[in-house]
């Protein structure tokens, strides 16, 4: 928000409410009894910037009443699919999210079980190659397919960078330090402040589909995370929010 124009909830009609979704406590908690895991979360606050401006805090009012929009971007988990690491080969993915402007698709691997998951683990499941096809065509960046030398490169567009360089993250944490995501970037331009850029998939039953390509080794089951990344904007009217577009 602070990237479009001042926050002044005391402009609008109704509060502001945003909702968090935890995780079941058996996913997070150990215990002999199952039916009695659970955890709390304390301390949990809003903070805003203060206005201590008269005629900045009418300029936020006026805006809210003519109309003010707020650009963001949804993150929402599509499915989870499970696979067994030693004998599949070939995973077919098909996502089908309708969005004026689909930014990415991630897909986070990430074997666990109850009680004892890492969130900050997500191993690279040895692919070989990823196949894209849009609306039931190619994607003509990658026609071929993105082999393994491009998943970085994919991927570090949407991490923070100062002066060319990416923070907190490189090429050998994220394929050999359990950092690993597979990221499909489906912008047309490679622009993090630029909004409305995704692909448009509206009204079509064909959306994305996904063919991974991987090598069969170890044992055990990899949980298939996918997570669709789509520009959004909540629009406020006459002090009241008027609609969310995804």
């Amino acid at each position: 928000m602070t990237d479009h124009g001042v926050f002044y909830p005391q402009a609008l009609y109704n509060d502001l409410v945003f909702v968090l979704t935890l995780a079941d406590a058996e996913n997070l908690v150990k215990g002999s009894d199952p039916s009695k895991l659970k955890y709390k979360l304390t301390n949990i606050q809003l903070q805003y910037e203060m206005i201590h401006s008269e005629k900045l805090a009418q300029e936020a009012d006026s805006a809210y009443s003519s109309g003010k929009e707020f650009a963001y971007d949804h993150v929402h988990l599509e499915k989870t699919i499970p696979f067994q690491k030693g004998s599949e080969t070939r995973l077919n993915i098909k996502v089908n999210a309708q969005r004026r402007s689909l930014k990415a698709i991630l897909l986070f691997t990430e074997p666990y079980t109850a009680g004892t998951h890492d969130f900050e683990k997500y191993v690279f499941p040895d692919l070989k190659k990823v196949r894209v096809t849009i609306n039931s065509s190619p994607d003509m960046l990658y026609n071929e397919g993105i082999v393994s030398r491009d998943l970085w490169e994919e991927a570090s567009r949407f991490f923070i960078r100062e002066k060319n360089k990416t923070e907190h993250m490189n090429l050998k944490l994220f394929l050999a330090g359990d950092r690993f995501g597979l990221l499909v970037d489906l912008r047309s331009m490679a622009d993090r402040s630029m909004h409305g850029s995704g692909v448009r998939l509206v009204n079509t039953t064909d959306g994305v589909q996904l063919e991974l390509e991987r090598k069969a080794s170890g044992s055990g089951v990899i949980n298939c995370q996918v997570f669709v990344i789509s520009d959004a904007q909540f629009n406020i009217l006459g002090k009241q929010l008027k609609d969310v577009q995804y």
